[in-house]
C-alpha cells in the first residue's frame, strides 16, 4: 500500500480538529475502515449476502452513506443475472461519490448517485434493499427515528434494511472496557495512541453511538417487526430488519 492510500491523517503535526468526510478522508478511507472497524470485510460480505437474498426484481437498492461504493460494487457483482435492478448511492461527500462512480462505471445495472445530507428531506421509494452501514451513527440522534420511518415506508413488502453501527454497552460500567478493546484493535493494526486519541477527539459529538437495545427500539418504532442481530463484536453490531 502506498503512502497516498495509508491513513495517517491523525499522525501529522496538524491534524483535523473535527472529523469531516472531505477529500483527505476519501483518499485514505478504505484503509481507515479496514484498520478501524473490527471484521469490516466480514460484515460487508454478510451485508452483501443479505442484499442478494432479499433483492426483488424491478426494484431499487439504496446505499445511504455509500462512501467509496464498495457495498454497491460487491452487491452488483453478486446479483443473479437478468434482474431489473437500479443501484442508488447517496452521500454528503463529493470526493466519496467520485470514488463510487469509478467503481460503478461499467456495471451491467443502471445506477444513480447523489450528493445529499441524510439529515435533510429526500425521497426513497420502490426499494427492496436499503443499506445503512456505519452511517446512522453520524445522523443527529433526534433525526434517526424519522429517517428509519422514511426507509420503512419506502421499502416494498418483504424488503430489508441492513444496519451496521458502532454501539454503546448496555451497562455503563462496561462501556469503557468495550472502548479499550476497540483501541487495542486499532493499536494492533498500526495506529499510535496519539492517533487514536486525536481521532476520538475529532469524532466527539460527530459520531454518537446508541445502545444495541436503543437501535432495536428505533427500528421497531419505525414499523419493522422482524429485527435480528446478525453480527456483534464488543461495541459494533449489525442488524437486519424486514418489512
Amino acid at each position: 500500500m502506498n503512502s497516498e492510500q495509508k491513513d495517517n491523517l491523525f499522525s501529522k503535526t496538524v491534524s483535523p480538529e473535527k472529523f469531516e468526510f472531505n477529500e483527505s478522508v476519501a483518499r485514505v478511507f478504505d484503509d481507515m475502515l479496514e484498520r478501524s472497524i473490527p471484521f469490516y470485510r466480514e460484515c460487508q460480505e454478510m451485508a452483501v449476502q443479505w442484499a442478494v437474498r432479499q433483492v426483488q426484481n424491478h426494484t431499487k437498492i439504496y446505499d445511504l452513506g455509500c462512501s467509496t461504493g464498495s457495498f454497491l460494487e460487491r452487491t452488483a457483482q453478486g446479483l443473479p443475472s437478468g434482474l431489473d435492478v437500479q443501484l442508488i448511492g447517496l452521500d454528503n461527500s463529493a470526493p466519496m461519490l467520485e470514488k463510487t462512480k469509478a467503481r460503478l462505471d461499467g456495471s451491467p445495472y443502471s445506477w444513480d448517485l447523489a450528493e445529499f445530507d441524510l439529515n435533510e428531506d429526500f425521497t426513497l421509494a420502490n426499494a427492496s434493499v436499503v443499506a445503512l452501514n456505519y452511517t446512522l451513527q453520524f445522523i443527529d440522534p433526534g433525526q434517526r427515528g424519522g429517517l428509519l420511518t422514511k426507509i420503512f415506508q419506502g421499502l416494498v413488502p418483504g424488503g430489508c434494511l441492513i444496519l451496521i453501527e458502532k454501539v454503546k454497552a448496555e451497562s455503563p460500567e462496561l462501556d469503557s472496557s468495550l472502548i479499550e478493546f476497540h483501541h487495542q484493535f486499532k493499536r494492533a493494526r498500526g495506529y499510535s495512541n496519539l492517533e487514536i486519541s486525536r481521532k476520538r477527539d475529532a469524532l466527539e459529538n460527530v459520531l454518537v453511538p446508541l445502545k444495541t437495545s436503543e437501535n432495536v427500539h428505533l427500528l421497531e418504532k419505525a414499523g419493522f417487526q422482524s429485527v435480528e442481530i446478525f453480527f456483534k463484536w464488543n461495541n459494533f453490531a449489525g442488524f437486519i430488519a424486514l418489512k
